[in-house]
């Protein structure tokens, strides 16, 4: 990105598109830039745009503590969640990391349904 001019904004987010208790996770990463418009000068980079302003509805979880441990269980919760209430998973779940206005860091852990 730097190669190219673009700014990543400071935060990230990725999706899980994988059972996380495999032995390798598959996982999109986002990288949000400044920037509002891009071109990409090589050809052979791999750099796709998404837009994702608003997706709804949605179901949301926040880890607070301990990413690593306590991801596991959210995430199964989340599926728990949408079997339970008869829903349909629509997108992979969405995981962004995030600092409150107090400087505090946290995880929110999303899926559209």
């Amino acid at each position: 990105m730097e190669k190219e001019g673009y700014h990543p904004d400071g935060r990230m987010l990725f999706t899980i598109l994988s059972d996380p208790t495999s032995e390798v996770m598959q996982a999109e990463i986002f990288l949000p830039i400044l920037e509002s418009n891009f071109t990409i000068s090589d050809e052979e980079q791999q750099v796709y745009f998404h837009s994702y302003f608003s997706v709804k509805p949605m179901i949301m979880t926040r880890l607070m503590d301990d990413f690593e441990a306590a991801s596991q269980v959210k995430f199964w919760e989340l599926m728990h969640y949408i079997r339970q209430n008869g829903l349909q998973q629509k997108t992979p779940v969405f995981v962004e990391y995030k600092t409150s206005h107090m400087g505090r860091r946290y995880v929110e852990m999303s899926v559209v349904v």
